[in-house]
């Protein structure tokens, strides 16, 4: 039997890594962080505004402490699939902890060094990207390969976090690869222009 909650650690040459990795005192810090902070801004709230549907085969890119991650699954169900992918080993290490606490048998890790996630093309249905824009330097990496995974009529759910809305659209809009179908807040839905 395969075993569904696996890790799979991508390595990629240097010169395509630009990232900074989180030491794990700063990956503890973090987490005590958003413990503290989903007292006051429960998860939950923002997974009722992501298009989830059983079945669906979702990656959250940059899921840090996984705090979207048990939502999810229970949203996907059995038939659906959630790929967890952050360049951060503690990140990867302590999600894999907690899907195995939760006995969540649809959860799989990834652990990067550049932007390719290796996921298959056009096999997800909705990407996640939570608070992560901020922090990335290569955007048009980033955005290709989110597009290059995504299926036709797959959605990119995006909230810009600490940078401003203006300045996430503008972004998107800069790289050709994605159409802004909704701004809510915070929060924007994508599609990827075919």
């Amino acid at each position: 039997m395969r075993r569904m909650n696996k890790e799979k650690k991508i390595k990629f040459k240097a010169e395509e890594t630009d990232f900074k990795r989180m030491s794990d005192e700063h990956f503890k810090w973090f987490s005590r962080f958003y413990k503290l902070m989903d007292i006051f801004c429960n998860p939950n709230r923002k997974i009722k505004k992501i298009p989830l549907r059983e079945g669906m085969r979702v990656v959250d890119y940059g899921c840090g402490p996984g705090r979207y991650m048990i939502p999810m699954t229970k949203l996907v169900g059995f038939k659906g699939k959630v790929f967890a992918v952050d360049i951060s080993p503690p990140a990867i290490k302590y999600v894999k902890d907690l899907a195995a606490k939760a006995n969540l048998r649809n959860v799989e890790t990834i652990l990067v060094d550049s932007y390719n996630t290796g996921i298959e093309e056009s096999s997800i249905d909705l990407v996640l990207l939570l608070d992560t824009l901020h922090i990335i330097k290569d955007r048009n990496a980033l955005f290709r390969e989110i597009y290059r995974m995504l299926k036709e009529g797959g959605i990119l759910f995006m909230d810009p976090g600490h940078m401003k809305m203006s300045r996430a659209r503008k972004i998107v809009g800069s790289t050709g690869f994605f159409t802004i179908v909704e701004c809510r807040g915070h929060d924007m839905l994508l599609y990827p222009k075919r």
